[in-house]
């Protein structure tokens, strides 16, 4: 258990390269996740079905969501093509397996304190690992252009690591930087190590140039600043990361422009193609996760070529992929899954409000890195009480 603990998050680390694609990229499956599934095998044997019915009174909307997405599924079964209901039907298991693999890693860790060690660890080898592959990646490959036809955004001389997306990469270096920030001192145990860290994550979180981001660390940061009677370092805080803005290089391109206009105009056009589909069928949408294959059928995306692009099977959302995916019901019922998890503790308060207003502008929180990242992230928080 040790040893893919450790492997599963050295593979995470790596991101789109240990990618597995079938289909012209219709369906993707990531090395780590394998592993997880074993974890998950092994706990199935261990606890069998106890931990399930244990959690189910604290995380009712996650079953009422889990129990409400195959019956939205089963309503349109007939109207697409067995191929396409079978991948739809792959995120859907995808889902269910990371909440699974939560509600059994955190039953495990009340059974087996001490395998927390484990986790921090493991969270230890993700934190270093980023790193390394986040400044290779910035030094030595700074464009995606190339990646073009795999249907990758030409990004250039920004930051966006082994994950291949600026928004992708910059949800993945919040989440460390809050982890570090709310919790690092208890296991990072060297305090210039801790420091060097932070500094490094907050780094990391302006190379990407996302404005999104900023913004909403600079919100975060603010209430932050304002609930623990904080004003005075938030301003210094804030003065920094202004100056940090205005000298990070910005040799060439659109991307690092922090004026340009191209990114929000093209939200706001898939914001609208959203809602126009979702008006169709307002209640229960069409099925967990059919939108590549919807926006087919009504000529969005152009036959040729939809297949690879990543964008193709969502939206600039995550809760607009859950209301046209599921429908009003859905959208409901996915709010109250993340009202359960915010209360959970401190940490998953802010790193769900940290999601949570990037997932306005982009498909983060459904995304499987930033899931499984953030799922784990909340289990070390509910297992290490904070200090002053």
């Amino acid at each position: 258990m040790k040893f893919l603990f450790y492997l599963s998050f050295s593979l995470l680390s790596l991101g789109q390269l240990t990618r597995i694609s079938f289909f012209g990229q219709q369906i993707n499956i990531y090395l780590y996740e394998i592993l997880a599934i074993f974890i998950l095998l092994n706990f199935l044997i261990k606890y069998g079905l106890g931990p399930l019915s244990e959690y189910f009174k604290k995380f009712k909307f996650v079953y009422f969501l889990f129990l409400y997405l195959p019956f939205s599924f089963l309503l349109l079964f007939g109207d697409f093509k067995a191929l396409e209901n079978f991948i739809s039907l792959l995120y859907y298991l995808r889902l269910v397996l990371y909440f699974l693999y939560f509600f059994y890693l955190t039953y495990h860790l009340k059974k087996q304190l001490d395998f927390k060690n484990v986790l921090l660890r493991s969270l230890n080898i993700f934190i270093f690992l980023t790193i390394i592959s986040s400044l290779a990646q910035y030094f030595w490959y700074p464009e995606l252009r190339n990646l073009l036809y795999a249907g990758w955004d030409p990004h250039l001389y920004r930051l966006f690591g082994t994950f291949l997306d600026t928004s992708v990469a910059g949800a993945v270096y919040g989440i460390i930087l809050l982890t570090l920030f709310l919790k690092g001192s208890e296991f990072i145990k060297t305090k210039w190590l801790f420091i060097g860290l932070l500094v490094i994550y907050f780094l990391f979180t302006v190379f990407t140039y996302s404005r999104s981001l900023y913004l909403t660390l600079f919100l975060l940061g603010l209430l932050y600043a304002a609930t623990k009677k904080r004003l005075r370092e938030f301003i210094i805080f804030a003065v920094i990361f202004l100056i940090l803005l205005i000298v990070a290089p910005k040799p060439f391109g659109e991307g690092v422009n922090l004026m340009r206009t191209f990114s929000i105009e093209s939200r706001l056009d898939d914001y609208k193609t959203a809602i126009n589909i979702w008006q169709k069928r307002p209640f229960f949408g069409y099925g967990y996760n059919r939108i590549r294959y919807v926006k087919r059928q009504m000529n969005i995306s152009d036959e040729v070529g939809s297949d690879i692009t990543h964008s193709g099977a969502s939206f600039h959302s995550s809760f607009l992929v859950i209301l046209v995916s599921g429908g009003i019901i859905g959208l409901i019922l996915f709010i109250g899954v993340l009202y359960q998890l915010y209360n959970l503790s401190e940490m998953s308060k802010y790193l769900l409000l940290f999601l949570g207003l990037l997932s306005l502008t982009d498909n983060i929180f459904l995304h499987p890195f930033i899931l499984f990242l953030f799922l784990n992230s909340v289990t070390l928080a509910k297992l290490t009480p904070s200090r002053k």
